[in-house]
């Protein structure tokens, strides 16, 4: 029993870990999430590793000047659920995220609390607000 739970507390510390570092948007590190910033009214996936300036900067968006990626569940990594979430977030006139909604995803108990703490802590470029921009996060174990 003791072994189970040391083996699962070391299981738990690394993936909060690994969900704990941030990135600036110039990075090109790989991560178990694939992000796309989309700024039309159906949202795309793509990796973190093609995510380009240009794909940010469209219709004079503001451009992303930080990410926090989201933490992967505990409960979900244990059981090895995997999903995505659609949102829809504001962009203030300071570049930070408000308004965050989630729209119409199943696994939004599982996902959602951990993406809206992440979301919280993006910054985007002064002085360019913004309304209504989505996103397509999709957490794979």
């Amino acid at each position: 029993m003791k072994i189970k739970l040391a083996i699962l507390s070391l299981f738990c510390s690394t993936i909060l870990l690994n969900g704990c570092a941030t990135q600036s948007i110039q990075s090109d590190t790989q991560s178990n999430l694939l992000l796309k910033p989309k700024l039309a009214d159906k949202p795309e996936k793509m990796t973190q590793s093609e995510i380009k300036e240009s794909n940010l900067t469209v219709k004079n968006y503001p451009k992303n000047l930080l990410r926090i990626y989201p933490n992967y569940p505990v409960k979900a990594a244990f059981n090895r659920i995997e999903g995505e979430l659609k949102v829809k977030f504001d962009v203030d006139e300071n570049g930070h995220v408000q308004n965050i909604r989630m729209l119409d995803t199943p696994l939004v108990d599982v996902f959602g609390l951990s993406l809206i703490h992440a979301l919280e802590q993006w910054r985007y470029e002064t002085g360019k607000p913004a309304k209504d921009l989505n996103l397509v996060i999709e957490f794979k174990f």
